[in-house]
């Protein structure tokens, strides 16, 4: 057996805006996400085994986590089976080849951009255009954001079913002001960060949630209330869905002792990456 090419990518969470950079919202309007790729991979290898070539994966992270999981293991396929070396290009190879399949034709392009690039990224879309923004956060601002970030699993989550309820009321003029608003706290965050007021940026995660809340009937269920409302219990003072709701995780702003006390196994321990998708 002789691996010939070995890849990984990071997964994401996301500070704000998402189920703005999918059609048709993004297409009208313009969308803007914030998020962070963290040091939780999806690791493939192409392998060749005698007379046959296999691919094999592995992910460090539970099951459907709302945190882009299929997208980077997407990215990592694309960059296993191609000569591709472009990050920009692999990111739009994988958008088209998830848009090709109906599951997967509400999502957006938040994943595979932060899958391939990595850091922590303000990113604008209108149409086809993408414009990425890296921060170059300071590494005091950086330490307390992963000191005061906690990262709790919810349960399985399945992106494509939110995002179309959330599309769908869109598409019947229901929710516009709020994913307008939803995209507003995209760039209200990003100033926070650039200014390094994180009790603003705190405020503005339960104000994303509640946001949330209101694009569909199920984003943010009872269990997650109940999971946000322990959370608020035992030292968090801002909750954060993860990806478009439903489940999946929760990223929690506060104390991280005693979030972690509380919530126990169901945490996901993460520090920032800025490599994105990388050859090892």
């Amino acid at each position: 057996m002789q691996i010939i090419k070995k890849v990984k990518a990071p997964v994401r969470i996301d500070f704000g805006g998402g189920t703005t950079d999918i059609s048709p919202f993004k297409d009208k309007y313009g969308g803007a996400v914030l998020n962070a790729a963290i040091n939780k991979y999806v690791v493939g290898k192409l392998i060749a085994d005698g007379k046959s070539t296999k691919l094999d994966y592995h992910a460090d992270i539970p099951t459907s986590s709302g945190l882009g999981t299929s997208s980077s293991m997407d990215v990592v396929w694309v960059a296993l089976i191609t000569h591709h070396t472009n990050k920009e290009k692999i990111a739009e190879v994988v958008f088209n080849i998830e848009q090709a399949i109906k599951e997967s034709s509400f999502n957006g392009k938040q994943d595979q951009y932060a899958a391939a690039f990595g850091g922590i990224n303000f990113m604008e879309f209108k149409g086809d255009k993408v414009k990425i923004t890296k921060l170059n956060l300071s590494a005091n601002l950086i330490k307390e954001l992963e000191q005061k970030l906690v990262l709790v699993y919810v349960g399985p989550h399945f992106s494509g079913d939110s995002n179309k309820l959330a599309i769908d009321n869109l598409k019947k003029g229901k929710n516009i002001r709020n994913l307008l608003r939803i995209k507003q706290i995209a760039y209200e965050m990003k100033n926070c960060l650039l200014n390094g007021n994180l009790v603003k940026f705190a405020e503005l995660m339960n104000k994303e949630t509640e946001e949330r809340s209101k694009l569909a009937k199920g984003i943010v269920s009872k269990k997650i209330e109940e999971i946000i409302k322990k959370g608020m219990e035992n030292g968090a003072i801002a909750a954060k869905v993860c990806g478009s709701g439903g489940r999946g995780s929760i990223l929690f702003f506060g104390d991280k002792n005693k979030l972690k006390k509380k919530f126990g196994s169901k945490v996901i321990d993460f520090k920032f990456d800025f490599e994105g998708l990388k050859e090892i």
